[in-house]
This record gives structure tokens, sequence and C-alpha cells, in this order.
């Protein structure tokens, strides 16, 4: 295994300089200075490759961008000569870069989130033919954060010796001579780590997952309004990406939100007064509709590449005036969105809903009746109606057989949705192993029956595409029969995942999930009666 690169805080830049000036007394070596220079990390806006261990720093050389990424403690994976930073990593040439980062970074758009700009000297050990056998760079860096509120941190000053290559004997004694020099400590922190400290930066703030820490005993209600609070919180967290159109997890994300919170307010019952769901109800109904059009179209958009590779090659190219109508049609339901988000119904419903959860009374008035359910600890409720909603989705499935049409199975999917969102809701609640594996095995009937879903969704917007393309002129015979060939495509597809569903379904409701689904919610919602 290489070594790794070790990093000591110092006390100034005279002390590092008086370090670097010891080893070039004991080695062969040469000092490079640089006054100033500029690095920034990228990452997503939900920080996925900090969160998985790594970061990817980009630098200016000369004329070109190098992209570096490595683990958080420094070890180097991949480097990458580039003409600018890219926005996207399909913007990146082939490469094992690319490779490795793809299915990590997905969607996302890679974004500037730390900027250091620092003063270096780095000194270059050498053997006695004068090849480079290790560096050791002293840096004095500061950090600008954009966006942040905290506008700038002084970093530690540090002194790092970076191995290289084949040369491991040469940097295990380069590091047992620093480590004999006083004044050096050795540290684990990075400067990105102490960046994002001192900075105030938690990139765990921007995940998108549901993470509340409930406990059985806690009332309902407050329970609700806990989580209805971090859902808005979600909202209002992804709204600015979905304004500005930056990637398109932005707009899922804020959906997903907005779909959560609705749920929240019909299948959690009895824990707020009724006039307050019925009111807040609709209102968030509208706003998932008008998101929607423009979700749509991201979808089709990001399939695009998978729609031409379903086709012959030669046939690729016909669906060019699909990708310009689509992006166009994008284009239009992005604004409409942004006069949504912009209007005083948006602005009135977030306004209002915020004041119904932070008002510490939370019904209006000391005179107001308490909901029926809003008292009964939440571990009751919880256990009550995720055990109701599994019930109704077995019921639902059992019932399904081969010649079933397909609105059955659209029922039972929003069945499973329901109860996925009553299972992460609660998941703090119960045995984290237990309700783990349930929630995986309801995801894969739910991949099963969203794949199902969505094929038909598309096969129909796909003939309306034709239709209206066709209306514009935009539509070449060529092209109209491409996408009657896509059609064909995705009915076949649909089919194969038609006959997944009894495979699918008989895991999910296997005799041992049927066992767990009744230790965890059936017996405990018994006991607290």
């Amino acid at each position: 295994m290489n070594p790794s690169p070790l990093s000591f805080e110092v006390e100034s830049r005279d002390q590092g300089l008086q370090a670097l000036g010891r080893v070039a007394e004991t080695c062969p070596a040469r000092v490079q200075s640089h006054p100033e220079r500029r690095s920034a990390y990228l990452d997503t806006f939900d920080w996925r490759i900090y969160r998985n261990g790594g970061s990817l720093l980009s630098s200016r050389e000369g004329r070109a961008t190098v992209l570096r990424w490595k683990s958080l403690d420094g070890t180097p994976h991949h480097r990458l000569r580039v003409t600018e930073p890219p926005a996207f990593v399909w913007d990146l040439p082939a490469s094992p870069l690319k490779t490795a980062l793809e299915p990590l970074v997905e969607m996302r758009r890679l974004m500037t989130r730390l900027v250091l700009v620092f003063p270096s000297d780095t000194l270059e050990v050498l053997d006695v033919n004068q090849k480079i056998v290790a560096r050791i760079r002293l840096e004095a860096a500061t950090a600008i954060a954009p966006g942040s509120s905290t506008p700038e941190a002084t970093l530690p000053i540090l002194l790092t010796a970076d191995p290289v290559r084949g040369y491991d004997k040469q940097f295990r004694s380069l590091l047992s001579l620093l480590k004999r020099l006083p004044g050096l400590r050795p540290t684990a922190s990075s400067q990105f780590d102490s960046a994002l400290r001192l900075l105030g930066i938690e990139p765990s703030s921007s995940d998108h997952k549901l993470r509340i820490r409930l406990t059985p005993d806690i009332p309902s209600e407050a329970a609700a309004r806990r989580i209805h609070a971090r859902l808005l919180e979600t909202i209002r967290l992804n709204e600015g990406g979905v304004r500005e159109d930056l990637d398109t997890e932005f707009l899922h994300d804020f959906r997903v939100a907005v779909r959560r919170t609705r749920s929240a307010l019909t299948q959690i019952k009895g824990v707020y007064p009724q006039d307050v769901t019925e009111r807040f109800k609709p209102e968030f109904a509208w706003l998932g509709q008008v998101t929607g059009p423009k979700r749509d179209l991201d979808v089709y958009l990001l399939k695009m590449p998978e729609y031409r590779a379903s086709l012959p090659e030669h046939i690729q190219e016909h669906l060019e005036p699909l990708q310009e109508y689509l992006s166009r049609h994008q284009g239009l339901e992005h604004r409409r969105l942004v006069q949504a988000l912009d209007s005083e119904r948006y602005v009135r419903l977030l306004q209002e809903w915020q004041e119904f959860l932070t008002d510490s009374n939370g019904r209006g008035s000391p005179d107001d009746a308490v909901a029926p359910q809003a008292e009964v600890p939440i571990g009751r409720t919880a256990s009550t109606r995720i055990w109701k909603a599994y019930r109704k989705v077995l019921k639902r499935g059992r019932s399904i057989g081969e010649d079933s049409p397909a609105e059955p199975l659209h029922r039972l999917r929003i069945d499973c949705k329901k109860l996925r969102y009553l299972l992460e809701f609660f998941r703090s609640l119960y045995d984290e192993q237990e309700i783990g594996s349930l929630v995986k095995a309801l995801k894969r009937l739910q991949d099963n029956l969203g794949d199902f879903n969505d094929l038909e969704i598309q096969q129909a917007s796909l003939r309306r595409f034709a239709d209206d393309m066709f209306q514009e002129g935009l539509a070449t015979g060529d092209t109209l029969m491409a996408m009657g060939r896509l059609v064909d495509r995705l009915e076949a597809k649909q089919t194969e995942e038609r006959q997944k569903f009894e495979r699918e379904f008989a895991k999910f409701a296997s005799k041992k999930n049927r066992a767990r689904f009744r230790a965890l919610f059936a017996d405990q919602s018994t006991a607290a009666s």
C-alpha cells in the first residue's frame, strides 16, 4: 500500500520555513514559492462527494484546469486536465475520473462549495540523481464559502508531506525527520475539514433524507409538527435551486417534501384540528400540481440518452427534434413555475404554515379544542397507522391477478407510497435493522410498480408529444417513426414489469416479512392500547 500524505500544524509561517530549512540541510532539495494560489472544492448541493469520503479539488495551472479527486485524508485517486471546471459529470471527457464520479454524482450539478486562497512554499526533496522523491508543502490558507453567512476564515498553517510513487523508503525517512523537529504537531484535519468547521458548514444539513429523532412518549401532535417543520425546511432549502434551475434534483427534492407534507397531513390522522388539515391540504396539493409539468419534462430530458440507446444507431439521430421540443417546453414550464413561486398564494402558504408550526399553542388560540389524537403518544399512533397501511397494501396486492387491468396496480403503487412515507416518518421509533429490512423489501416492490406506471405514462406522453410536434411542424416522418419505435420498446418493457409483479409482491408479502410487520407494529399497537 502506498503511504498517505501527513500534515503538521505549525504556529507561524516563519516556523514552517524553519522546518523546511532543516530538511534542506539534511538532504538535497529545492524550494518553489507561489505568492498566491486559488483552489476550489467542487461538490453537489447535497455534498455527495464529501459524504462518500472524498473531495474534488479544481486548480488553475497555466491555461488548464486540473481536477484532483482525493480521499478526505489526502490520498489521491484520480487527476484530470480539462479546459474549464465542469458543471456536470457528463461535461467531462472520457476518463477514469469521469467513470468513478458518474454513479456518485449522477445528475447533480458540481458547484463551488469552498475556495481556498493561499501563499505557499513547496520543498521538493531530491535524491542523488536530482529526482523528486517527496514534496513538503507549507500553506497558510484563507477559506471562502460562496453564499455563506460567514464570509471567510483563516485556517491553521499546515506543513504537509506528500509521497511520490516508488519512493516509499525515502518518504518514511522524511516523516521520521519531520516528527523529530520541534513545534510540528501531526494533525488528521485537512484544510478542507478545518474550513468546514471554522465556517460553520455542516454537509449533512443539505441532505434531503428525512432524519427525525422521535421517542415513543412524545405527544402525536408535537411529533407531527416536528416532522412537518423538517419538511418545510427541505422545501425552503431547495427553493433557490428550483428557481435558478441549477439541476433537476432541486425540484425533485422540493416535490418529495411537498408530497410528504400532504401525506403526513392525511396519514397521521386526528393530531391537528380538522380546520387546519382542511385549510392546508388543498394548498399543498396545488403546489404539487404547479411543479409537476416542469418535473415531467426534466425526467424526459434525463431519459433521452436511454431512449437513444434503445434504438438502432442509424435511427438515434432522428430523436434530435424531440430533444429540442422537450428543451423548449422545459424552459416555458420553468418560467411558469417561477411565476407560481413568486405568487402571493405561495408566499402566504409557506408563511401561514410556518406560523402554525411555530405557534406555541399550535391551535390558534387557548380556547381551541384539542384534536382527538393530539395527546396520544406517537409510539401508539405510529404503530397503529403503519399496521393499517400495511394491511391495506396486503389486501390490495392479493386481489391483483394475472388478468387484472393496470388501474389496481396504480392504486397499489399509491398505497405503497403512503406506507413508505409512514415508515420514514417514524423510523427512529423502531429497531433500525428490522425496519431497514422492511423498507428495503417495500422499495423493491415500489420500484416494480413505479417502473410499470412510469412506462405507461411515458408511452402516452410520447404519443402526445408526437401529435404536438406534428401540429407545430417540428417532426419529420423519420422522427415520428423513431418515436413510434421508442413507444414499442417502452410497451415491451412495461409488459416485462407486469410479469415481474407477482414475484415481487410475493417477496414483500412473505411469511418472514409478515412476522416482522406484526412484531414491530401490530403487537406494539395492541400493547399500547
